[in-house]
């Protein structure tokens, strides 16, 4: 990480130090703006929660912290879990105003299927339990982890993962602008459509 932008991390290459955005894997500044990396979801969980999956898992634990990243978690750690605020200099880098539709440090679930972005309320998926929405002309489903409490999405034809993300709304509305949110006010985007 050598940066923020609109309140996320922003990647370097060693080679060109060209700048990447870490959500959609795309450089925006430096002599590679405009490639893409490809991008593929990552299940978050926990120690407990993959250990109850498997006794046998190898686990690897990183010790090394920049001072700034020391720092960070030291200072704003409950500043932005605690009381919902974002530390002055995250607002600082951000190119326009948040997206009002929700609060900005809501967090849920950010789905991408083909640059376009799906931003799912955590709250709205029932932990221990499971969701089945219509999006995009698909079914997907989501399942909420009693153990770890982290949704994760699958297409329900192909039982494959679309990219996702557990995130902050700012965050996602700020990386796919205009996102849909489920579920939408008087919306019937997200149902499946009746025979």
């Amino acid at each position: 990480m050598v940066g923020l932008a609109n309140g996320l991390a922003v990647m370097a290459d060693e080679e060109t130090r060209s700048l990447w955005d870490h959500i959609s894997g795309e450089c925006f500044e430096g002599p590679w703006a405009g490639r893409r990396l490809d991008v593929w979801p990552v299940r978050m969980t926990t120690v407990a929660a993959r250990l109850a999956l498997d006794a046998d898992a190898e686990l690897l634990l990183s010790d090394h912290r920049s001072p700034r990243q020391w720092a960070t978690g030291k200072l704003a750690a409950r500043r932005i879990h605690g009381r919902g605020l974002l530390p002055s200099f995250f607002h600082r880098t951000m190119s326009s105003e948040i997206d009002p539709r929700l609060a900005r440090l809501h967090q849920g679930l950010g789905i991408v299927d083909q640059d376009e972005g799906l931003f799912i309320p955590i709250e709205t998926i029932p932990r221990g339990g499971a969701a089945r929405l219509y999006w995009r002309g698909a079914e997907l489903d989501i399942e909420r982890d009693l153990a770890d409490g982290v949704p994760f999405a699958r297409w329900n034809a192909t039982g494959e993962a679309p990219m996702q993300l557990l995130t902050r709304w700012y965050g996602f509305s700020f990386t796919y602008p205009g996102c849909a949110i489920y579920p939408g006010p008087g919306s019937t985007e997200f149902d499946a459509p009746t025979a």
